[in-house]
């Protein structure tokens, strides 16, 4: 075996992992779809982005939710 061709080799399995990280970590990066963001509709906190439900009427927290409920029964 030659020297040179393991190192091919070594050099081949380096590169395929690297690129296989690099996809991987592009992969995990939040898309940001625009500049819009949605609020918990009873302390205001900042919702994190899903891309499946938006707009009003959501609660970050159970907590948020039963204070919400509460309000309702009044």
């Amino acid at each position: 075996m030659h020297r040179s061709w393991l190192r091919t080799k070594v050099n081949e399995s380096k590169e395929k992992v690297a690129q296989r990280v690099a996809e991987r970590a592009k992969s995990m990066v939040p898309v940001q779809r625009g500049t819009e963001t949605d609020s918990c509709m009873v302390c205001g906190r900042t919702m994190r982005q899903t891309g499946v439900v938006r707009g009003e009427g959501r609660v970050c927290s159970p907590a948020c939710a039963r204070t919400w409920a509460e309000g309702l029964k009044d």
